[in-house]
């Protein structure tokens, strides 16, 4: 059974604009989020046809050093942005 809850209108005028300034935060939260560029991840298979490269020549370069990565589960994610530098890199030279 439903219930009728009445408010005055000074009551329920504040909490709307409560309302509207949580809404605010979480919009510019939102936006920092997009901000910070979390990008595009890809896995290993996806890296070596980007560079040419074999599983062992991707993952010595992790070894190495060269290329930085995120373990997931057991599974390895690149960025895009970060193969793209790397890629720069290999057509300089």
């Amino acid at each position: 059974m439903e219930r009728i809850v009445i408010i005055n209108e000074s009551t329920f005028t504040k909490w709307m604009e409560r309302m509207k300034e949580l809404l605010r935060v979480l919009h510019c939260q939102e936006q920092q989020m997009k901000n910070k560029g979390l990008g595009t991840w890809i896995d290993t298979s996806e890296v070596c046809a980007m560079l040419n490269l074999s599983k062992r020549s991707v993952q010595s370069m992790r070894e190495r050093g060269e290329l930085p990565y995120t373990k997931i589960e057991g599974r390895i994610y690149h960025r895009v942005e970060d193969i793209a530098s790397i890629m720069e890199v290999m057509t300089k030279n």
